[in-house]
């Protein structure tokens, strides 16, 4: 990583093997790529130290995991109360994206749950708790055709 924080062409590589195989050792990414396990080693904790990694994770199917529902969000919020809001949500279990958006709407979101029940349970139990809320528009996936959340810019 250079010291004004972008990404150099190694850290791009490296990122670019974790992306794919989050368990690749560093030995393996060394060899890949031609340079010293230590080399790997530094890089990719200077990369987790400035937050670049956030942490390493299974990327996981959840309709294979036993969950058919993924839903998008949009919630419209009182003014004053939209990042107050914005972080009581983003603690909820069941979201999975959240962020303030410009917009038609204040916040958007992604949540995961299992079954329409849970959903219903959701947005009534749940949203309906948070303080600010005006309405909501939530939209279902029917299928998925890409799904990963990262990629190296």
């Amino acid at each position: 990583m250079r010291s004004n924080g972008h990404l150099d062409e190694l850290d791009r590589m490296i990122l670019h093997i974790l992306q794919e195989d989050g368990r690749a050792s560093y030995s393996e990414i060394a060899r890949r790529l031609r340079v010293p396990e230590s080399t790997v080693r530094l890089r990719v904790k200077k990369l987790m130290e400035r937050g670049v990694v956030r942490k390493f994770a299974a990327l996981i199917n959840p309709f294979k995991a036993g969950y058919s529902i993924v839903a998008f969000i949009a919630v419209d919020v009182e003014p004053s109360r939209v990042k107050k809001a914005a972080e009581e949500l983003s603690k909820l279990p069941e979201v999975d994206v959240l962020g303030i958006a410009t917009g038609a709407h204040d916040i958007l979101m992604q949540v995961t749950v299992k079954d329409l029940q849970e959903l219903e349970s959701f947005l009534i139990e749940k949203l309906g708790r948070v303080e600010g809320i005006r309405s909501t528009e939530t939209s279902i996936l029917t299928s998925v055709r890409k799904w990963g959340y990262a990629r190296v810019f």
